[in-house]
């Protein structure tokens, strides 16, 4: 995806599994996981080539679960200032949901793949995907049958979009984190390049985070409350 940006945006928000969390979609939750299923079965290149139908089937499920859930009023007012600011705001996600899109918002990347698009591993096209994926599922593009996956990023391959988002970070002067607990990359990463750039730095989470020191602004407690205030409050010093 190319993202329409001239001159860079000014504000770069980095959502994670806290904000999908808030809308009732967490299938990646021990709670929420089937009793026969564990994470490296449906989140690894091995899990996959071990058992195909085991993790169709768990993508089939979560994709039923998201179409099913509507956005929360974090996500609709990420949309709201991405309207009221056209070409200043762009979210960058590790959420495999369309909940951001389905909102409004539509400068985004996931850097963890998307729940509603295929890749085949024949053609390697990927292609939008609603409906439940088989082993006779065809590949819209080359035709092949059997060789389609959802477009997630296996654990261990790099996240995509990040020749997109660090360019942005380089240049916004507002910059924050939602709903990313923990203190892996590329959420570290993204932190120390915003600071860099000397843009001022929020992180909205439940509770504390082990980066929590390292954020200007600490904004803690339900994301459908302290996010749509501070984007109410964004909007209006457009």
């Amino acid at each position: 995806m190319t993202l329409p940006f001239a001159p860079p945006p000014k504000i770069v928000v980095f959502t994670g599994p806290g904000l999908a969390r808030a809308a009732g979609f967490a299938p990646f939750d021990p709670e929420a996981l089937p009793w026969d299923v564990a994470l490296d079965d449906v989140l690894t290149r091995a899990g996959f080539a071990r058992d195909p139908d085991l993790v169709r089937d768990f993508y089939n499920r979560a994709r039923r679960q998201s179409q099913a859930l509507p956005p929360s009023a974090a996500h609709e007012a990420l949309a709201a200032l991405e309207l009221t600011r056209p070409g200043e705001v762009l979210l960058v996600t590790r959420n495999i949901d369309d909940l951001h899109e389905r909102a409004g918002s539509r400068a985004v990347i996931h850097t963890h793949g998307e729940l509603m698009q295929a890749r085949c591993g024949v053609c390697t096209h990927i292609s939008g995907w609603l409906d439940d994926m088989s082993a006779a599922s065809r590949c819209p593009v080359c035709g092949n049958n059997g060789h389609l996956r959802p477009h997630i990023v296996w654990v261990g391959d790099p996240p995509l979009g990040l020749d997109q988002a660090y360019p942005a970070l380089a240049h916004c002067t507002v910059y924050a984190a939602i709903g990313n607990g923990g203190g892996g990359e590329p959420g570290r990463g993204f932190l120390a390049a915003a600071k860099e750039a000397g843009a001022h730095t929020v992180e909205f989470a439940a509770e504390l985070t082990p980066l929590s020191a390292d954020y200007a602004e600490r904004r803690h407690g339900p994301l459908v409350e302290t996010v749509p205030e501070w984007a109410r409050r964004q909007i209006a010093e457009r």
